[in-house]
């Protein structure tokens, strides 16, 4: 697994691997891709900033939509009139109630799924695990659930869920996706997800004074970037 600084930098070398040495080109629901499978990066500094490219049109289009799509995860809404004002693209995901699945702030801080006797968010989850014990291996954090598996789904949620981890005094996360768009996709996961190294640490400190931030961990089944986006993608790596 290839380690990097910061995640600028994991962000173009995955893309650049991935568009010129995919492992296979194949068309999910009949759209063309260049994808590698099971492939993972580790990020030693995380932080949540915007991703920059090699584009400077594009850095402020990820600007942009990074800190949207952030505040709206940070306000746990699931409502797709909310989303939609980021993007209207979230219209037509939409579930028949008005909501979509891939709000992943409601996900882990809203919706009780978790226990038997007692009923708790999986953020809530994480958070007694790891106060409970340091070293624990127990701190998963869900998003994907079985009541998204569902014929016509149009919101099947790529990430699977994460693990928290304190070793050596650090507080590392790492992230599974079952699929993963290069372009539209990890461009927007990774500062939310790194977001979240930051809130748990602060979450911590009470038990832990001197927990510092750690590592960022990165997986996907599969990474891939649409052929439809190629230009984005030279732009991006300075190639265009």
């Amino acid at each position: 697994m290839k380690s990097y600084n910061t995640p600028s930098e994991a962000y173009l070398s995955v893309l650049e691997d991935v568009f010129f040495d995919p492992e296979y080109e194949c068309s999910p629901r009949g759209q063309l891709v260049k994808e590698k499978t099971d492939y993972s990066f580790r990020v030693l500094q995380p932080d949540f900033k915007p991703i920059v490219t090699m584009c400077p049109e594009r850095n402020e289009a990820i600007k942009a939509y990074t800190k949207k799509e952030l505040d709206l995860y940070l306000s746990k809404t699931n409502k797709v009139e909310d989303f939609a004002k980021a993007s209207k693209f979230w219209n037509h995901i939409a579930n028949a109630d008005g909501t979509v699945n891939s709000a992943y702030g409601h996900l882990i801080w809203k919706k009780k799924s978790l226990g038997k006797d007692v009923k708790m968010t999986p953020w809530d989850w994480c958070v007694n695990s790891l106060k409970s014990d340091k070293d624990t291996r127990q701190a998963v954090l869900r998003f994907s659930l079985p009541e998204h598996h569902y014929s016509g789904n149009k919101d099947f949620v790529c990430t699977l869920g994460g693990n928290f981890l304190i070793r050596d005094n650090k507080l590392h996360l790492s992230i599974s996706m079952r699929s993963n768009d290069l372009v539209l996709g990890l461009t927007y996961d990774m500062p939310f997800f790194m977001k979240l190294i930051y809130i748990m640490r602060d979450e911590l400190l009470d038990t832990y004074p001197n927990l510092e931030i750690g590592s960022y961990t990165h997986f996907a089944h599969s990474f891939h970037v649409y052929d439809r986006n190629k230009d984005k993608v030279l732009a991006m790596l300075g190639l265009s």
